[in-house]
């Protein structure tokens, strides 16, 4: 085993949130040293370039990581829920959708609320001026004056084109007298920063042009430029402890060579996501977790969905895949027979007509035989998507655990998660189907169809693009992991930047505030290095 030089910063994980941090911290002039179990994810590697783009989309290029099996990745045992997730430079920015809707006011003091989940320790207010960096520097594309929102800056470029899709779906929101408002995304409308416009090829899910963005091309190039040193192919196997109880530092190998390394630093980031980052805190002896709450509180959201289809052609296969949010029930009304609310994410269509037919947003096929091409013709371009994307209550047994059995190819114990809908979570999702009947019947539909995500046995397997809250921020150390500096609370060098510290999941997809948390930890340790470099007990800060 090889020792390193002992650098200033030692980040593990190079998708968003790590890619944020090392920005920041190596422009600052910090030694910054990054660690990445993947590699880089080329432009002609995606799916988009090839003829077989829709069976490849289904098998080495989907998100889930038990589907494709790839080297780069760790395998997921999940009793509920398939994992999607991406172990690259840029992480899951290369096969996200980049929805990049914010969290509301109310999302920070469910406590207060309603008191079945924490309150954070942060306020809204605490990271708007981070949101506006984040936007500023991914190239955020959407209108500003929202009513259901508070007031933001002028997006950096304006909203995508109005497509066919977004005119059908305003009308049925119209004509219920909901709220509706144009998608901000993680994707720029017009040339921006160095990157070409979106050019609506309708084949989302990451972006070989980097239109949608990638954060190896958006974020990377400037945080080498700025002198951070990235290893890929890096596979951390464990953070270790010096005497003192303070992070010194991360033993990986190098899947390159097999050969074993250890880089001494001294201050660490963890940016693993909310299954890695907890999996690699239980596998460093239980790193941070005395109080028996890392890998606990695992959220997805709720989830269910509507695909409907309209006489009118409204050529869903082509454009940026989301369309339309509504906030209508983003708010608590303890009317409705539970507590928290939901978003509609309003999306186009599939391109591919082979996954139409088989079944592309929820379980309905094209009939075989005769009646095949006659469905065919009326259903290809004229078909939406609406997905209905609740604020789930944290539950401590929804949770990522070492698994006893399963290890990846270097040994270390696999991820075990289990996920279940709570009572609250069920009546919400009944609601929601219930709305999304509504929807499509404004919309006009001629047929529709909803989607629950329950097995034939009624088991949930929801599709769990977000993987938050194990590895949560609070004010109290005995039920959370972290401060609301991301410190952890018994390592006092040790902090997590991704979506595990999320105390609550909200309504919309989580990407734009897990990016703000991470630029708004890394300015706080940019502006504290020496003194948290030296500290050997955690802040409680207030």
């Amino acid at each position: 085993m090889t020792t390193e030089r002992i650098c200033d910063v030692l980040i593990v994980g190079a998708g968003a949130t790590g890619s944020l941090a090392a920005l920041t911290l190596a422009e600052a002039g910090l030694d910054v040293v990054c660690l990445e179990q993947g590699s880089w994810v080329e432009p002609k590697d995606h799916p988009h370039l090839h003829a077989d783009w829709s069976w490849q989309r289904r098998t080495n290029w989907s998100p889930d990581v038990n589907k494709r099996s790839h080297p780069d990745d760790f395998p997921v045992n999940s009793d509920s829920s398939q994992i999607l997730m991406w172990n690259a430079v840029g992480g899951s920015t290369n096969v996200y959708g980049a929805i990049w809707p914010r969290y509301r006011p109310s999302d920070f003091r469910k406590g207060t609320e309603h008191g079945l989940q924490p309150d954070w320790p942060i306020t809204y207010e605490d990271i708007a001026p981070f949101y506006e960096q984040a936007d500023k520097l991914v190239g955020v594309s959407g209108l500003a004056g929202d009513p259901a929102m508070p007031p933001r800056d002028r997006c950096p470029t304006p909203p995508m084109p109005v497509s066919k899709v977004a005119k059908r779906l305003a009308s049925g929101f119209d004509a219920l007298d909901w709220h509706w408002w144009p998608v901000e995304a993680a994707a720029i409308s017009e040339d921006y920063d160095g990157r070409p416009a979106c050019n609506n090829c309708g084949t989302c899910n990451g972006c070989p042009r980097g239109s949608m963005s990638k954060y190896s091309l958006s974020i990377w190039p400037k945080a080498l430029n700025a002198g951070c040193e990235l290893r890929i192919n890096a596979r951390v196997l464990k953070i270790e402890k010096d005497l003192d109880g303070r992070a010194s530092g991360a033993l990986y190998v190098d899947r390159n060579t097999g050969m074993k390394h250890f880089q001494r630093a001294k201050l660490v980031i963890v940016a693993a996501n909310g299954i890695g980052t907890p999996r690699l805190l239980l596998a460093s002896d239980n790193l941070a977790n005395t109080n028996d709450q890392v890998g606990r509180y695992l959220l997805h959201h709720t989830l269910v969905a509507c695909e409907m289809w309209v006489d009118e052609p409204v050529d869903g296969h082509i454009g940026y895949v989301a369309s339309l949010l509504s906030r209508q029930f983003a708010e608590t009304d303890p009317s409705r027979g539970f507590v928290n609310g939901f978003n509609f994410n309003c999306i186009t269509s599939t391109p591919s007509a082979g996954e139409l037919a088989a079944g592309w947003f929820t379980p309905a096929r094209a009939p075989w035989g005769r009646d095949h091409h006659p469905w065919f013709e009326r259903h290809f371009g004229h078909s939406i998507g609406v997905f209905g994307i609740g604020d789930d209550l944290p539950n401590p047994e929804n949770r990522v655990t070492l698994d006893p059995v399963l290890k990846d190819s270097d040994g270390v114990a696999a991820a075990r998660t289990h996920y279940a809908p709570g009572e609250n979570d069920k009546r919400m999702m009944n609601y929601m189907l219930d709305r999304l009947e509504e929807l499509a019947k404004a919309c006009g539909a001629f047929e529709y169809r909803l989607h629950d995500y329950r097995d034939k046995e009624g088991v949930y397997r929801t599709p769990a693009w977000h993987m938050i809250g194990t590895c949560r921020m609070g004010s109290d150390p005995s039920t959370s992991v972290v401060n609301r500096w991301h410190q952890t609370w018994e390592v006092p060098n040790l902090f997590i930047v991704d979506g595990s510290v999320l105390a609550t999941g909200g309504v919309v997809n989580p990407t734009a505030t897990i990016s703000a948390l991470a630029l708004r930890a890394a300015v706080y340790i940019r502006d504290n290095f020496e003194t948290l470099s030296q500290q050997t007990r955690p802040s409680i800060a207030a």
